[in-house]
């Protein structure tokens, strides 16, 4: 059983609302928010980014973490953002080209994502997590939200749709990115009582976005909880708000997932002919004629840059048989992984390797087509995993390999904040 909670939101002002709001922090680099803050002095990157703000070099998380906080109070000083005055839910929908997806805004219980109701597909990270928590610590808020995927339930798309048709958007503007951003607010008791019941028919949730916050928010509560304990006029069923942490909640038949693609980096005494011959071996090889990006339009297939000219890979039938039928090991990334990256071209660990960079979102054949034409690099494109895997992995409570997923579009940072006071 879910448990979603409405809460008062510390949100922009409707007319600031396109300049406050930012890509979250692990889609950007400090040069490029630096960039974006001078030109914006809004930009809610002077929170979730602070490093970009500072012109030393040397700084620890916890040194961030106080930067962000003086930064989000004037924020709120200078009225920059107002809190609502009741508990609400929220509606907020993205759309770009064909693509729309609406999500309900709530709070979810963090001991929900500790028991595991609430279910991850990745590893985390230590030190980007123990820099999360200092964040929430010392902001006293949660200044991005987790996006959330849930199996779809008709009552509550109903429900959602009605909303959306009957009411005047709060925020309504096309961010940076060519993206339409809507948003709706919910504060009818009955409504929002309607909705909590619905979550309430619903077994699990399985995050898209937001491992670290999510897991970090979980751990502000136990570090909190436990310094709790010796009070004993606390009551033991007060609600706290920092046992909750903000989502953007999707059903599983609007999400967008793209792939993630590699680029490798040769070593010099790579030999393209060996490499091509050893490839033909597990694949058919053949070139892209005229000489154009390959995105793959199915599983086993990849698209491959080598010395400027594109190829076309598809693993062939006999090589998959001998792959484990375990669902991750039949993924690409792990194909691509274990048939050609660790064994041809000397990649092994991933998360530490210094030759391997992943590129995804919408622009990444672009970004591509530049890096390969600087050389010593071979360019793999992927097809992307489904979003019924991703569910079937966190079920079985098994992480994807590292970088698998590119969950398109990002939730905006700045438009909804969860304060815990």
């Amino acid at each position: 059983m879910v448990y979603i909670k409405p809460f008062k939101a510390l949100r922009p002002r409707k007319e600031l609302v396109s300049r406050v709001s930012s890509l979250p922090y692990d889609v950007i680099n400090k040069e490029e928010a630096r960039k974006i803050i001078r030109s914006n002095s809004y930009s809610f990157l002077k929170v979730i980014k602070p490093e970009a703000t500072l012109r030393r070099e040397k700084y620890d998380s916890l040194q961030l973490a106080e930067i962000a906080a003086e930064n989000l109070q004037e924020f709120i000083r200078q009225k920059i953002l107002l809190k609502d005055e009741e508990d609400c839910f929220y509606l907020y929908r993205q759309s770009k080209n064909l693509h729309q997806r609406t999500g309900l805004v709530a709070c979810l219980s963090a001991k929900d994502y500790l028991r595991g109701i609430i279910k991850k597909h990745e590893n985390i990270n230590i030190e980007t997590c123990e820099a999360r928590i200092n964040h929430i610590k010392v902001t006293r808020a949660h200044t991005g939200c987790v996006l959330i995927i849930y199996k779809n339930n008709q009552h509550i798309e109903e429900l959602l749709n009605r909303e959306t048709s009957c009411k005047k958007a709060i925020y309504d503007f096309e961010s940076d990115d060519g993206i339409k951003n809507s948003c709706w607010k919910i504060k009818e008791k009955e409504i929002i009582v309607s909705l909590i019941k619905s979550f309430q028919n619903i077994s699990s949730l399985y995050i898209a976005d937001g491992h670290h916050r999510a897991t970090a928010a979980a751990m502000v509560v136990q570090l909190l909880e436990s310094r709790q304990k010796e009070d004993k006029e606390k009551e033991e069923n007060e609600v706290k708000e920092y046992m909750y942490f903000p989502a953007v909640l999707i059903p599983d038949n609007q999400v967008r997932l793209l792939a993630y693609h590699r680029e490798a980096k040769i070593s010099p005494k790579f030999d393209k002919d060996v490499f091509l011959k050893d490839l033909e071996q597990m694949f058919q090889v053949e070139k892209v004629t005229p000489n154009d990006p390959f995105l793959p339009t199915r599983k086993h297939e990849f698209g491959m840059n080598l010395s400027g000219q594109w190829y076309r890979l598809l693993c062939r039938r006999d090589i998959l048989s001998k792959q484990d039928m375990n669902i991750i090991n039949q993924l690409d990334v792990s194909i691509l992984q274990d048939l050609i990256l660790n064994p041809l071209l000397g990649i092994g660990n991933l998360p530490k390797s210094s030759r391997i960079k992943f590129i995804g979102g919408e622009n990444s054949l672009l970004q591509i087509e530049e890096r390969v034409k600087q050389g010593s690099i071979i360019a793999f494109t992927l097809y992307p995993a489904s979003v019924d895997e991703v569910i079937e992995i966190s079920e079985m409570q098994q992480v994807l390999p590292p970088k698998s997923t590119w969950f398109e579009p990002k939730v905006r940072s700045g438009i909804f904040v969860h304060l815990f006071d």
